[in-house]
């Protein structure tokens, strides 16, 4: 450990103790980042090898599915910002040194004033009995862990659409309703955008569907590197596209518009021609249904459409006035 970082437990009674108590002591620097601090006890050296450098292994967890799922806990507690004192514990599980004894752990994330810690400790007392329900409770914990990691991939599943790895048109509803019900918390103004690839059908008739594919996927991975990380791009349906722009004022629905016009027809999909998008855009009238959001931007985008594709045009909520971008004619 550095000399000259203030916070070193070998000069503190109170974590010389822990030491004696046989208590890993790992110090939080970042998220899942820690340093092991002071000399490692008898139990930690034989459980989690070293590392490369000769120091102590500062991720045990990498070793111990139990550990890691307190972890797991931990990173959110720590996330929560708590108050300086507070605390978390795992239960006891049992972990089995290379001689073959079976080792009782447990594990407490605290706070205190200067530091975030991971308290990795050994437990003495004898827990013969204690030891066979634990087993048990080992087994069902990683069950739960492989049932709860394959709900939240079917949830993921539900909420995307595959090809696109954007939002799915039922999350979408679902998104547009809550950035509804919370506007006057989180945000002044709301935007939708309207996408529409131009001629879309001509690319499949001209060069096959696995072409159109492509190109869809393209314009999904360009959508979520142009947008902020609040906005949520979704594949409406087909060729279509939305995206919902929290804290989006008017003008500047336009102006992401015009951006994503310009990033489409810019971008080479490796065919034989540019590929352009419409969008119509505008923001959320307070007291309106989310039927009527919806189609006021689809109406910006007919209106984009006919104005000859490759253009973004807006509609105002409150007057019946449309504005456009020029864009490239098409």
């Amino acid at each position: 450990m550095n000399s000259s970082d203030q916070f070193n437990p070998m000069q503190n009674l109170g974590f010389d103790i822990l030491m004696t108590m046989e208590v890993a002591i790992l110090k939080r620097h970042s998220s899942r980042g820690y340093q092991v601090c002071g000399m490692a006890p008898y139990f930690y050296t034989q459980l989690f090898p070293q590392l490369d450098d000769g120091s102590h292994c500062d991720s045990p967890w990498q070793y111990s599915p139990m550990l890691e799922f307190f972890l797991d806990e931990a990173e959110d507690f720590f996330e929560a910002a708590p108050e300086i004192g507070s605390y978390i514990s795992s239960g006891i599980w049992v972990e089995e040194l290379d001689s073959g004894e079976e080792l009782p752990l447990s594990a407490t994330a605290r706070v205190l004033a200067d530091a975030q810690l991971l308290l990795v400790q050994a437990v003495r007392e004898e827990y013969a009995e204690r030891v066979r329900i634990l087993r048990k409770a080992r087994v069902e914990l990683l069950e739960r862990r492989k049932i709860t990691s394959a709900l939240n991939s079917f949830k993921k599943k539900a909420l995307y659409d595959s090809l696109t790895k954007l939002y799915n048109r039922g999350a979408f509803l679902d998104i547009l309703q809550n950035q509804i019900a919370n506007l006057r918390t989180y945000a002044p103004n709301l935007a939708l955008l309207m996408l529409d690839i131009d001629d879309f059908k001509k690319i499949n008739d001209d060069l096959g569907h696995l072409t159109g594919d492509s190109i869809l996927t393209q314009i999904g991975e360009l959508l979520r590197r142009s947008l902020r990380k609040n906005d949520a791009p979704v594949r409406y349906g087909g060729e279509e596209f939305a995206v919902i722009a929290p804290n989006t004022s008017l003008p500047q629905s336009l102006l992401v518009g015009e951006k994503l016009r310009r990033i489409v027809a810019e971008h080479d999909f490796g065919i034989d021609r540019q590929v352009t998008i419409s969008v119509g855009c505008t923001i959320y009238r307070p007291g309106e249904d989310s039927r009527e959001f919806i189609s006021r931007a689809d109406a910006a985008l007919y209106e984009a459409k006919h104005n000859g594709k490759n253009v973004v045009c807006q509609r105002d909520p409150w007057t019946v006035h449309v504005s456009s971008t020029p864009g490239t004619r098409a």
